[in-house]
């Protein structure tokens, strides 16, 4: 009679990224999907800003620019960073919302923004935002508690950082036209 060895151990992962990997590919397909989300949000600045605010569909439309410009850009940088350097999970979103904060805003105002201080510094602190929630996402592969405060820590520097946004918030929240600045009813 023979014995079946029966051996319950896992085989080690083989490391295939070196085959499936195009250099830094997934690098620019996150930067290029958090640049879609953001162009989205500020497309819906725009058509809001062309609207009455007593039209029923500009709370919705202000809202749905508030996830566009907020939630869904968390979301992608967090599972887009997550098993990334910890560089690329910093300094991409920080780089990407610098440049694109004040370029928005030159569409928005139709002015150049890229050198008025009131707009350089928000992008960048908006910036620093979004790298600590890149960040977060790296750290979350070693424990939850570190990149949970990241996280919190980078949404709270984003909406802090620019006023407009936050006002928008509290006013999809609440429904008070007050809480906008330059909207008096």
């Amino acid at each position: 009679m023979t014995t079946a060895n029966l051996n319950y151990e896992l085989p080690t992962p083989e490391d295939i990224t070196w085959k499936m990997s195009f250099g830094k590919l997934e690098i620019v397909v996150i930067a290029v999907i958090f640049l879609q989300s953001l162009l989205v949000a500020w497309f819906l600045f725009l058509i809001a800003g062309g609207l009455d605010q007593s039209m029923p569909l500009f709370r919705v439309i202000m809202g749905a620019a508030i996830v566009f410009a907020i939630l869904i850009p968390v979301f992608i940088l967090i599972e887009g960073f997550r098993y990334s350097s910890i560089l690329a999970g910093f300094f991409t979103p920080l780089l990407l919302y610098s440049l694109m904060y004040p370029l928005f805003n030159s569409l928005l105002y139709h002015i150049n923004l890229f050198l008025n201080p009131a707009t350089i510094v928000p992008a960048i602190v908006g910036g620093l935002g979004f790298g600590l929630i890149g960040l977060g996402a790296y750290h979350m592969r070693s424990g939850i508690a570190r990149s949970f405060a990241l996280v919190t820590t980078g949404l709270t520097i984003i909406f802090l950082s620019s006023p407009m946004v936050l006002a928008v918030f509290l006013f999809v929240v609440t429904g008070e036209l007050i809480s906008i600045p330059g909207f008096i009813s």
